[in-house]
């Protein structure tokens, strides 16, 4: 999974239009980064990673670029 793969996911999850999302927008900013949203993300994670994220860390991330930075290591450039 790369970037744009990551960022067309978190839409996805959010219901989100397709490319969106540029990575730089702050969560709190986004009506649909809710409870759901982050339950979403956890399990896109696990399912493409077969990472389990601690839900602290995913709540301390303050923008989308922070959500990236959770996972940057398994994403291809």
């Amino acid at each position: 999974m790369n970037k744009v793969e990551f960022l067309n996911g978190l839409e996805e999850i959010m219901e989100l239009d397709e490319n969106s999302l540029a990575g730089t927008e702050n969560l709190k900013d986004l009506e649909v980064w809710d409870s759901l949203a982050v339950l979403g993300f956890i399990a896109m994670i696990d399912n493409n990673f077969g990472l389990t994220l601690d839900v602290k860390k995913i709540m301390d991330c303050v923008s989308v670029e922070d959500l990236i930075s959770l996972v940057s290591k398994y994403l291809e450039d």
